[in-house]
């Protein structure tokens, strides 16, 4: 088959989990532990996406941290890790079976180091990049199928995340093979195998139905004594790619009634069908200022997005928390609230400023001084 063997390029990549005998060693000739890998790509309304492809290591001890720094450096030098130039190749494979003109843009590498409240941490390798015209756009519906029918993504192995956020305003309207809901994105996580043609999914704007078919997943919002549509949304998230899952990853990631809305995310869900009340009041012009109550401040927390809830605490605390209050005060894990900031960082929802091993969090307004 002309284009199998792509196939490669996902175990290129993915198999990334630990670096290679010898390439990272602290003084004791340790390497960064456990790994795991979040691909994430955050659909924009034009085709386009942001890519963010991380790998999110244990850092239980010093010669772990010590082994991560040096990974971290080669890393962001080019020399290990998830390279661009895995992406070009599927990316010109994929131009040239949907006749798109695809490119990899705006690469950029980073690492990042989140302390954990028991003492240990998380390391993260992320790779960032724009993909053009990866999703088919047709009559307001965001496709992303044929960008996949290559096969150069592979299956997903153990530790290994794929999650698809879909641009803003808009939601899943079918997924196959059927996945998770995550913060917002169509999610699927190894071991999984994809059928021929790889993954799909079909993005339409908000519809306000109080229900998300996910190829044969539904979402039910039940909200008591609420009656409303609300769009699930986000990058998250991320993950993080994160993806930084993650993670996302691990973006990727529930918190209680004091969070906020996000900047990567619309301000916040629509206002319910059934909220007649202070009617009136919607012919006085909104205040915007800090302090005063606005729509995602007085929403009750179920119907905020992660993003949201989190800019609701910051609001709540000054425009300015450390991480590891964020992370006591949803009780959320730390590899969640990791993800989900750093992709709010990316999006300019939120700041962050290192100061020794904590980061400080900071709405856009507080940050004070330029970074």
């Amino acid at each position: 088959m002309r284009h199998a063997a792509l196939l490669v390029l996902a175990v290129a990549l993915l198999a990334f989990v630990a670096p290679p005998a010898g390439t990272v060693a602290a003084a004791n000739g340790d390497a960064p532990g456990t790994a795991n890998v979040v691909l994430g790509a955050h659909v924009q309304p034009n085709g386009d996406a942001q890519w963010r492809v991380s790998i999110n290591y244990d850092l239980n001890d010093s010669a772990d941290r010590d082994g991560f720094e040096q990974l971290s450096s080669e890393f962001e030098s080019g020399d290990v890790g998830p390279s661009p130039a895995v992406f070009r190749t599927a990316a010109k494979a994929a131009s040239a079976r949907t006749n798109r003109s695809m490119k990899i843009t705006a690469v950029t590498r980073t690492h990042d180091v989140e302390e954990r409240s028991n003492g240990t941490a998380i390391g993260t390798l992320t790779l960032g990049f724009t993909w053009t015209h990866f999703a088919n756009v047709t009559d307001g519906r965001v496709m992303v199928d044929d960008v996949f029918a290559s096969g150069w993504l592979g299956d997903l192995r153990d530790a290994q995340t794929l999650r698809l956020y879909p641009p803003d305003g808009y939601q899943a309207e079918s997924a196959r093979p059927s996945a998770q809901l995550t913060d917002g994105a169509l999610t699927w996580r190894g071991p999984q195998t994809f059928e021929s043609g790889g993954p799909s999914a079909v993005f339409v704007r908000g519809a306000g139905i109080p229900w998300l078919p996910v190829g044969g997943l539904v979402l039910i919002a039940l909200i008591a004594g609420i009656v409303g549509a609300y769009v699930w949304r986000g990058f998250g998230g991320r993950g993080s790619l994160e993806v930084r899952g993650g993670g996302g990853d691990g973006t990727e990631e529930t918190a209680p009634a004091s969070a906020e809305p996000s900047e990567s995310e619309p301000s916040g869900p629509p206002p319910s069908a059934t909220d007649v009340e202070g009617a009136a009041s919607d012919e006085t012009e909104p205040t915007g200022e800090r302090g005063e109550s606005t729509d995602a401040d007085t929403e009750p927390a179920e119907l905020l997005s992660d993003e949201e809830r989190v800019e609701r605490l910051l609001r709540e605390n000054g425009g300015r928390m450390k991480q590891g209050d964020i992370v006591s005060e949803t009780k959320w894990s730390d590899a969640k609230v990791s993800q989900l900031l750093s992709s709010m960082a990316d999006a300019g929802r939120v700041e962050k400023l290192r100061i020794g091993r904590e980061n400080l969090i900071s709405l856009p307004d507080e940050g004070g001084e330029e970074r």
